[in-house]
C-alpha cells in the first residue's frame, strides 16, 4: 500500500515534469522550424506534424533531468509534511521509500533506451527525409535580400527583397542540375505555387541563360525570354536522393557502433558515431543514477527540515559531474578501441552512491558486518 502510494505521487510528478521541460525545450527548438515551414507556405497540420518528429529527440534528454526534480521535490514534500517523520517514528528504514524510485527509476530507463537507441533516430531521420523532400518551399523562408541561398542541392536563388503582394522581385537562380549545361533564370517577380503535390516558382517578365558556362550567348549559350516560366523546385531524380547525408543524430545504435557497414567511410566520422553509440549505452544507468543522487543529497542530513537549497546545488553538481564522466569515458572507449571502459564509471558512481546511502541510513550496518565476520572467525 505504501509503495503503491509513494509510486503514484512520483509517477504524477514524473509525467508533469517531463511534459513541462519537453515542451520548453521543444518550442525552441521546432520554432524555427514551425516559422519556416509556415512562410513557405506549408499548412498548418504539415507543420505540426514535422515539428513533432523533435519530441522524442527531446525526451530523450528530459526524462532523466525529470526525474532528479521528481525525487528530490517529492523527498522535501514528505519532510515538510511530516510524512517521513512518521515513517521512521513506525519503525520503517528510510530505505523503504527508495523502493518505489528504484521502480520509477527503472520504467525510466526502459522508455530513454527505446527513445535514444530506436524511436528517436527514426524520427530525426524522417524529419531530415521531408525536410529534404520539401526543402524548396521550407528553403524559400529563407530568403533574405542581396545574400544566396540553395533551393536544393544544385538550385541557388539570389533575390532583391519581397513585395508587399508576396512576390519574390528581381530573381535570379542558377542550376547546374545538368553540370554540362547550366541554366541562370532571371525573373523580375517570381511566386511559389503547387500542383499535384509538387512546388512550382511561378518566374515573372524573365529569361533563361542557357550554356556551357554562366557566360550565356557569348560562350555558345543561348537566350529564352518569356513572360512566365515554371520551375519545378522538388527533387526528381534518385541520383540526388544520394545526396542526403545522415548525421549520428539519425542512426539507430547498431549503426552508431558499427558504422562503417551502413556506408561511412571517414575515420572522424566513424569515431564521433562509436563515440556517440557508447555514450548512450553509458547514459542507460542515467535515470537510476539521478534517482539516487536525489535520494542521497535529502536524506543526507537525516531527518532535517533545513539546508535544502545546499542540497538541491549538491544534486545538480552531482549530475553533471556525472553526465561529464560519461562523455569523456565514451572518447577515451573509442581512442583506445576499449568499449568495456564505458562500464566503469557508472559502475563506480553507482556503487559510491548505494554506499552513501546505505552509511547514511544505517549506520550500524558496518558494525553488524564486523560482528559477524569476527563471530564466525572465533
Amino acid at each position: 500500500m505504501l509503495d503503491r502510494y509513494l509510486f503514484m505521487r512520483l509517477l504524477q510528478s514524473q509525467l508533469a515534469l517531463t511534459l513541462i521541460l519537453s515542451a520548453v525545450i521543444w518550442l525552441v527548438q521546432a520554432l524555427d522550424l514551425i516559422d519556416k515551414a509556415l512562410t513557405s507556405g506549408t499548412s498548418p497540420l504539415e507543420t505540426l506534424m514535422l515539428s513533432a518528429l523533435v519530441l522524442p529527440r527531446v525526451l530523450t534528454f528530459t526524462l532523466a533531468p525529470a526525474l532528479l526534480i521528481t525525487v528530490v521535490s517529492q523527498m522535501v514534500r514528505l519532510l515538510q509534511d511530516y510524512e517521513y517523520f512518521a515513517l521512521t517514528a513506525a519503525g520503517l528504514s528510510p530505505l523503504r521509500v527508495l523502493r518505489p524510485m528504484l521502480l520509477l527509476g527503472t520504467v525510466v530507463m526502459v522508455l530513454q533506451g527505446l527513445l535514444a537507441f530506436y524511436i528517436s533516430p527514426t524520427a530525426m531521420k524522417t524529419l531530415k527525409l521531408s525536410s529534404f523532400d520539401g526543402g524548396s518551399q521550407i528553403a524559400l523562408a529563407d530568403l533574405q535580400p542581396g545574400a544566396f541561398k540553395d533551393l536544393k542541392p544544385g538550385m541557388t536563388a539570389f533575390t532583391s527583397g519581397q513585395g508587399g503582394d508576396g512576390n519574390w522581385l528581381d530573381l535570379m537562380i542558377y542550376d547546374t542540375g545538368k553540370p554540362q549545361q547550366p541554366v541562370t533564370y532571371l525573373a523580375k517577380k517570381a511566386r511559389i505555387s503547387e500542383r499535384n503535390g509538387e512546388p512550382y516558382f511561378i518566374l515573372q517578365d524573365g529569361s533563361q541563360l542557357i550554356g556551357s558556362t554562366n557566360t550565356g550567348a557569348q560562350d555558345g549559350g543561348q537566350i529564352i525570354r518569356f513572360s512566365q516560366y515554371l520551375l519545378p523546385l522538388s527533387q526528381p531524380t534518385p541520383a540526388q536522393k544520394k545526396r542526403i547525408t545522415f548525421n549520428r543524430n539519425h542512426m539507430m545504435i547498431h549503426q552508431l557502433l558499427n558504422p562503417a557497414a551502413h556506408g561511412v567511410a571517414s575515420e572522424k566520422r566513424i569515431a564521433r558515431m562509436k563515440g556517440r553509440g557508447l555514450e548512450l549505452i553509458s547514459n542507460l544507468a542515467q535515470p537510476i543514477v539521478f534517482m539516487l543522487i536525489g535520494f542521497a543529497v535529502i536524506t543526507a542530513g537525516g531527518i532535517s527540515r533545513s539546508g535544502y537549497g545546499q542540497r538541491i546545488v549538491a544534486a545538480v553538481l552531482l549530475a553533471i559531474v556525472f553526465q561529464i564522466g560519461v562523455i569523456a569515458l565514451a572518447d577515451l572507449a573509442v581512442e583506445e578501441n576499449a568499449p568495456n571502459i564505458i562500464f566503469i564509471w557508472p559502475v563506480l558512481f553507482l556503487s559510491g552512491l548505494m554506499a552513501f546511502i546505505q552509511k547514511q541510513n544505517d549506520p550500524d550496518m558496518v558494525k553488524r558486518i564486523l560482528g559477524r565476520m569476527m563471530g564466525r572467525a572465533t
